[in-house]
């Protein structure tokens, strides 16, 4: 009787099967709006065919002694109309599949797990999907190869692994760091997707002299800042910034294959102009991608996982363990700002699309953005029911002279109600803060 085969989990996705089985499982949405009605039989054919190509995002997370691992599954998940909140958890029990492909109207939903995949990733595995779908609806032909370039054993490496140097780990700086707050709602986080015109945002940072994303990352800094306290001005505004290793370290891989660059500023008493922080964005992330830093970070990540005590502590513990590193994790950032870059499909298939956009779920706020055509598509994900902060990182660039358009995933009501829930905050802070200097009288 032939053995089932099995794959290991990489070093990120080692991290994220602890949230296996809760609430509040991290995963990656990518859409695409399309120029007229899905078809869900040629859809199902794609995703077919899509995972013939790349069986690894096929698959079902199960549980050994001292470590999860990935096991294909039985078979390859319906498409089925959108019912599911935005990024809804995908691993439920042993039958869970860590991907999910949803159509709604004009729209194909990609949802998968970051266990398997990271953003860039999934994006390969995206793009596939598009092209096998666009021949199947409307029987156009991408000049794409239908075959990968890369070998099995290339886009299924674990490359973390591959790549570590003990004697290469580096500790991160700690500092003072403000944290978002206020009343949340994470059974139904809101996600914003803000589109602008790339090209008025590329020309507004070339004027200042920096890139899109230090333009983008000095926004959210800049909209932060706006609704701290006066007495946390002192604390850093902190955001962890993914970067893709694969470039770096020539790897083909599919799977997690990610480091950070950190990013960091201190209000103090005064505001500094947002093109100052631009240059202090530009100047902390060329020294924060500089390879030999991403690699003390990445070899620090895999130091802790192959420790003896851990790696051999069974797999219970090894969960605690790596909940409360996530926690001490997330302790360390006000936020996270990640950018998938320009996306370019192939022309055949770029003549069906009109749109993308990427989002992800999160425990606080997150912002991931992407560039399609001539649309810089920002998607704001936040569980907190005051939405201050989303609303001053629009403000930044109506302020610039660029117009966007605004969409949420929430109805009228839904809004209303958080509304609300926003107002009493605000009242029973007021409340609290006149009980305080009362106090002191």
């Amino acid at each position: 009787m032939a053995r089932t085969p099995w794959y290991r989990l990489d070093n990120v996705g080692k991290y994220y099967s602890s949230q296996a089985g809760r609430a509040g499982q991290t995963v990656f949405r990518f859409a695409a709006t399309f120029v007229d009605s899905i078809s869900p039989e040629a859809l199902q054919r794609a995703l077919d065919r899509s995972i013939a190509l790349f069986p690894g995002f096929n698959v079902k997370l199960r549980s050994g002694l001292f470590w999860h691992y990935l096991e294909p599954a039985d078979e390859i998940p319906q498409v089925e109309p959108e019912r599911l909140p935005i990024c809804a958890g995908l691993h439920a029990d042993l039958n869970s599949v860590l991907m999910r492909v949803t159509y709604f109207r004009h729209r194909i939903n990609l949802e998968v797990s970051h266990m398997i995949s990271d953003g860039r990733g999934t994006l390969e595995f995206f793009k596939t999907l598009l092209n096998a779908y666009v021949e199947e609806r409307y029987h156009a032909t991408p000049a794409l190869p239908s075959e990968p370039a890369s070998t099995p054993e290339r886009r299924n490496e674990d490359s973390y692994t591959t790549n570590y140097e003990r004697s290469k780990a580096g500790a991160t700086e700690s500092e003072k760091v403000y944290h978002l707050f206020g009343w949340k709602n994470t059974a139904e986080p809101t996600f914003m997707e803000y589109h602008l015109s790339a090209s008025a945002v590329h020309s507004a940072a070339k004027d200042m002299g920096v890139s899109v994303t230090s333009l983008v990352i000095a926004a959210v800094i800049v909209a932060i800042r706006a609704t701290m306290p006066s007495a946390k001005r002192d604390r850093a505004i902190r955001m962890d910034v993914p970067v893709d290793l694969r470039a770096i370290f020539g790897s083909e891989t599919l799977r997690n294959f990610f480091g950070l660059a950190f990013i960091s500023y201190t209000p103090g008493s005064s505001d500094a102009p947002l093109e100052d922080i631009a240059h202090l964005v530009q100047t902390q992330l060329k020294t924060g991608t500089e390879p030999e830093v991403l690699k003390r970070r990445m070899n620090r990540m895999l130091k802790i996982e192959k420790n003896p005590f851990i790696s051999h502590a069974p797999l219970f513990l090894k969960d605690g363990a790596l909940m409360f590193a996530n926690w001490m994790a997330a302790q360390e950032v006000t936020t996270t700002v990640s950018s998938i870059g320009r996306i370019t499909l192939d022309p055949a298939t770029e003549l069906y699309v009109s749109d993308i956009n990427v989002s992800t779920s999160t425990h606080g706020m997150n912002f991931l953005f992407c560039t399609f055509k001539d649309v810089l598509s920002i998607v704001v994900s936040s569980v907190y029911v005051r939405h201050d902060v989303m609303r001053n990182f629009c403000r930044v660039f109506t302020d610039l002279g660029i117009e966007g358009v605004i969409s949420v995933n929430k109805t009228s009501g839904q809004v209303d109600s958080e509304l609300t829930q926003a107002h009493f905050e605000q009242l029973s802070r007021r409340i609290a803060e006149e009980r305080r200097q009362g106090s002191k009288r």
